[in-house]
């Protein structure tokens, strides 16, 4: 199958540089170095409450680590800068399981018990669980998945995990990287995130032009992917993407899209290459594509944050290190700490923890810098509200084994020329913010 330079075609599209720059300026903000006449605060304790078992884990206990790593960077200098005084931060972490209640049993124990003023999380049901409780304490949830924004949640953020928008923007990468491919199929669990998400991919590729010839959820008690696989493929499909399918659950249908036979592209919007390459040999998963790239990418540029933070994760959680994990690095390593970042960057721009001034001084900023380059607080049109932090989009290719960024794109432009009949996609399947509970 022909395949072409996405940057060499892009012509128009609003594409961003390597992010280097930008991720340098943020790690100089928030690691002020210490002086001796600053006083030091109170504790600020952070929550991390996600699937650390079970088949989300993937998306969970990963990001302890990238955490942990600023927490200790801001930590080493004395704490947060806030108002004049330095704060140590603080994590206590707690299991949900992507389980709704056990998330709302551990959203009351973190705030009750540790006072904390920001949770990382993945989000999905156990957003939707918890949502009421942390509202009321004002309590700021960073999600991972933009799907979860809405109005009744002023205090949930998200968007530095680019969920929905790759899965919008992968059916514009394969299109333009060869026009003659027509035929998409698209899967993923029979959950909050799963119809959501698909939703918005769905509206994406038939605005982008594409046949959408397979569009169906799977149960999320499934274990054997065979026969599914086998009913995407007998729609034929040039492209099978498995969106916002769980980590555990892209490496068996994977398996099963080698085993069937399926030589057409592998589309998602994360790929586990480590775990993915247990099951099939690295030949096959050659050209697949998501959105979570390394942080020892060449495309960063050397020095710059992404490569400081993957040497630094090697040497703590690296083969051999004091708390090696035994496993490479992925991109939730880093994926968490996102969100967590952005909050602390709103509280020094505040000069207060109170969330509402946080993100008042988030919104007003022109651009804020992040792992990913510089966003914007935006998302109304799509969620009600402008809580979704948007940075540039990056999309990979999988590369001898290895993902590689193929380019950077910037959602804003791109959405706003296509919004319509993305959002009438989106309504027909019943997923937009007012028409879900």
């Amino acid at each position: 199958m022909k395949r072409r330079n996405f940057l060499k075609l892009s012509a128009g599209l609003p594409l961003a540089a390597p992010a280097a720059g930008a991720a340098l300026t943020q790690a100089a903000l928030l690691a002020t170095p210490a002086y001796a006449g600053e006083p030091q605060g109170e504790t600020i304790n952070i929550g991390f409450l996600a699937a650390l078992s079970g088949p989300d884990a993937g998306w969970g206990l990963p990001g302890l680590t990238g955490n942990q790593m600023f927490i200790d960077e801001v930590n080493a200098q004395g704490g947060l800068l806030v108002a004049g005084k330095r704060h140590p931060l603080e994590m206590h972490a707690f299991d949900d399981e992507a389980i709704g209640s056990k998330a709302l049993q551990g959203a009351k124990q973190l705030v009750l018990q540790h006072d904390v003023k920001f949770i990382s999380a993945i989000g999905g049901n156990p957003a939707d669980a918890t949502h009421p409780f942390l509202t009321k304490r004002k309590v700021v949830y960073g999600s991972l998945i933009a799907t979860d924004i809405k109005p009744d949640r002023p205090y949930l953020i998200a968007g530095g995990d680019v969920t929905p928008r790759i899965d919008m923007l992968r059916p514009l990468y394969h299109k333009i990287n060869n026009g003659d491919l027509s035929r998409w199929a698209v899967i993923s669990q029979d959950d909050t995130i799963g119809q959501t998400c698909q939703a918005w991919e769905v509206g994406s590729a038939k605005a982008t032009g594409w046949d959408v010839v397979y569009d169906k959820h799977y149960s999320i008690e499934t274990t054997d992917f065979a026969p599914i696989v086998t009913a995407v493929l007998a729609a034929n499909p040039q492209v099978v993407s498995l969106n916002l399918s769980y980590p555990t659950f892209v490496a068996l249908i994977i398996e099963q899209l080698y085993l069937q036979g399926f030589k057409g592209i592998i589309s998602a919007n994360y790929i586990d290459t480590e775990s993915v390459l247990q099951k099939v040999p690295v030949e096959y998963l050659e050209g697949a594509t998501d959105s979570f790239p390394l942080f020892d990418d060449p495309w960063w540029g050397e020095p710059s944050f992404q490569q400081k933070f993957y040497q630094e994760w090697l040497a703590r959680y690296g083969p051999g290190a004091p708390e090696d994990v035994h496993r490479q690095i992925t991109g939730i390593d880093w994926d968490h700490v996102i969100t967590l970042r952005v909050w602390a960057q709103g509280a020094q721009l505040a000069g207060s923890f109170d969330p509402d001034p946080v993100l008042e001084a988030l919104r007003a900023a022109p651009s804020f810098p992040t792992i990913l380059g510089p966003a914007v607080m935006g998302g109304k049109d799509m969620w009600g509200i402008d809580n979704m932090i948007s940075p540039p989009i990056p999309i990979n290719e999988v590369r001898n084994g290895t993902k590689r960024i193929q380019a950077q794109i910037r959602f804003e432009q791109w959405f706003a020329a296509r919004e319509k009949p993305i959002i009438d996609v989106v309504r027909e399947k019943g997923q937009m913010w007012d028409q879900r509970a």
